[in-house]
C-alpha cells in the first residue's frame, strides 16, 4: 500500500502588535464608558464611538476564523521523498537526505477551533547538508490529520520525526 499525504503550504498575516495594543486599550475604554460610566453624563458622540469600537472588536474576535489563509505552495510527503512546491519551483528531497522533521502541532480545523478552513501547523525540515525548510501547512479535518499521521508512522520517516503540541491545541496528534 502506497502511503502519500498532500496539503497546502500557507502564509498567514501576523497582526501588528502596536495596533493590537492600541485597539485593546480602546476596547477596554469603550466597555468602561458604555457599561460602567454614569449613564446620565454620557456624551452621545462618545457613546456611538464606543459602540462602533465594540462592533469592530466583535468582528475581529469572531470574524478572523472566517478568513481564508493565503496558499503559497503544495507540500507532499510519501515513503520515498518529500516534495515542496513553492512559487512554482518544486524541490524533491529524498527521505535518506533528511536529518529531522519537526512539527509544531496546533490541531485540525473545525467549528470549535480558531479557523473553519483548518489550523495552521508549523513544519521544519532539516537536511543532512544543513539546509532547512520552515513553513506552515494546513490540516483541514480529522481525516487529513490521520492521513498525515499514517504517512509519518512509516519506519524510515518515524525515526526522524518529532513534534510539539502547542498549548492551545484541543486535539491530540
Amino acid at each position: 500500500m502506497k502511503k502519500e499525504f498532500k496539503t497546502e503550504i500557507i502564509e498567514t498575516k501576523q497582526p501588528i502588535k502596536l495596533y493590537s495594543i492600541i485597539f485593546g486599550i480602546l476596547y477596554l475604554l469603550a466597555n468602561f464608558y458604555l457599561f460602567l460610566y454614569n449613564k446620565e453624563n454620557q456624551n452621545i458622540y462618545l457613546k456611538y464611538l464606543s459602540l462602533i469600537i465594540l462592533l469592530f472588536g466583535a468582528y475581529y474576535i469572531f470574524g478572523e476564523s472566517f478568513k481564508k489563509p493565503k496558499v503559497v505552495g503544495v507540500f507532499k510527503i510519501s515513503e520515498k521523498y518529500i516534495s515542496i512546491n513553492l512559487d512554482r519551483i518544486e524541490n524533491k528531497i529524498g527521505i535518506n537526505e533528511i536529518e529531522s522533521i519537526f512539527l509544531k502541532y496546533m490541531g485540525y480545523g473545525s467549528l470549535t477551533t480558531h479557523s473553519i478552513y483548518g489550523n495552521k501547523n508549523y513544519l521544519k525540515i532539516l537536511k543532512k547538508n544543513g539546509e532547512n525548510y520552515n513553513f506552515e501547512i494546513l490540516l483541514r479535518d480529522k481525516k487529513m490529520k490521520n492521513e498525515f499521521k499514517n504517512v509519518l508512522n512509516n519506519i524510515e520517516i518515524n525515526e526522524k520525526f518529532n513534534f510539539t503540541k502547542i498549548n492551545n491545541s484541543k486535539t491530540e496528534f
